[in-house]
């Protein structure tokens, strides 16, 4: 008898004890902290209940994109820093892998909860290779939660629905068990109707689903050390002219003679033999690609929100695509075709192809830095306070 109270003790205290961390994963993570929504985060951009906290503010602006996100961090340039004291909260969605069929469930799962209506997605030129996403690199990038709460949305057309469906299921084409999970879910959660006993243990199983996402961010959040909000200073007024010399005068010591338009230091570290033994392959990127209807997909969503979308459409480097044959004209095209989807489906466009051979606007051969950056930020921040 004892050793059962015993046991009914334990257990009691376990409940207690789990509840307690549960509540404190909900409560303890910043819900609107720059250094937060600029965070580099796999379960950060993987948590559906986690991501609308931190849009549940009219000061949040939602930012998709891909490895431009994280390059250039704590330069004085990225958004880590130019957005510190100021009215907009940037959140960061989006590592190298992350395209717009990932961000289209993505929105479809959180878009219920963004309060200013708005969001950005940042296109890179590099996403149109002819297959559009990688099968792996959306397999990384996949989220059992979005894809749960995308397809509860009624706000989302069956249309939408199914085209989103179909990419899967030729991304998962090598990958049984994963195509087999996301069947299961398309059919509990595609139609949310069901007798009594199907709506439950779809409830738990989606709980379940969420928890370990919680948990997840809940623990990567206390590795880096993420859970106290840095305290605010008092609020300032971005300097771009500013920026732009500082960025201007930083590019003159890290990229005074590189004839590709990168930093001299990343070009002797990573393409320097590459070039001196010929090794370079001609860039691919085509307007066939599958990723311009992936991109339309991402703007049908975001219409079925009422949900104002930005595209930001980023520069290939201008001297390195010539060096790899991949000619202007050809990148007109990509270019072109950026513009017409955003015309057609009424979307803002930022377009920084303008920039293609402006010195000190490249890090590498394809990513943002210094002049390219304070670029990037100025355009969404006045789409941030665009009426």
């Amino acid at each position: 008898m004892k050793n059962l109270k015993a046991i009914g003790m334990a257990f009691v205290l376990f409940l207690i004890t789990v509840s307690g961390i549960k509540i404190t994963e909900k409560h303890t993570t910043p819900k609107n902290s720059v250094t937060y929504g600029t965070w580099d985060s796999a379960s950060k951009f993987a948590n559906t209940e986690g991501l609308k906290r931190l849009v549940n503010n009219k000061e949040a602006m939602v930012i998709l994109g891909s490895s431009e996100l994280r390059h250039c961090q704590k330069t004085g340039f990225h958004g880590d820093t130019v957005y510190q004291n100021t009215d907009m909260k940037p959140i960061f969605i989006g590592r190298g892998g992350y395209q717009s069929l990932n961000h289209a469930i993505t929105l479809g799962a959180i878009a219920d909860g963004i309060k200013n209506k708005k969001v950005v997605i940042s296109v890179s030129p590099q996403w149109f290779k002819p297959t559009g996403v990688r099968k792996d690199a959306f397999g990384d990038s996949y989220s059992e939660s979005h894809m749960i709460a995308f397809l509860k949305n009624k706000d989302i057309s069956k249309e939408t629905k199914k085209y989103v469906i179909s990419r899967i299921k030729t991304l998962t084409a090598d990958n049984h068990v994963m195509w087999s999970r996301i069947q299961d879910d398309v059919k509990w959660y595609m139609d949310n109707d069901g007798n009594t006993f199907d709506k439950v243990r779809k409830n738990i199983h989606s709980y379940l689903v969420n928890d370990k996402a919680e948990t997840k961010l809940f623990m990567a959040s206390i590795l880096r050390g993420r859970l106290k909000d840095k305290k605010q200073g008092k609020e300032k007024q971005i300097q771009w002219d500013k920026l732009y010399k500082k960025a201007e005068l930083k590019g003159e010591k890290m990229a005074p003679k590189n004839k590709y338009g990168m930093f001299d230091d990343v070009y002797k570290r990573k393409l320097k033999y590459k070039v001196d033994h010929n090794m370079i392959r001609k860039l691919n990127y085509t307007t066939k690609s599958i990723e311009f209807k992936d991109l339309q997909c991402f703007l049908d969503v975001c219409k079925e929100e009422n949900i104002k979308a930005m595209i930001v459409m980023l520069p290939f480097n201008g001297r390195w695509s010539d060096y790899a044959e991949y000619p202007q004209k050809n990148r007109n095209k990509i270019y072109n075709a950026v513009r017409k989807i955003a015309k057609d489906k009424g979307a803002e466009l930022a377009d920084l192809s303008e920039m293609e051979y402006e010195n000190y606007v490249f890090e590498d051969d394809s990513h943002l830095a210094l002049k390219g950056l304070v670029n990037f930020n100025e355009q969404i921040y006045n789409f941030y306070k665009k009426n």
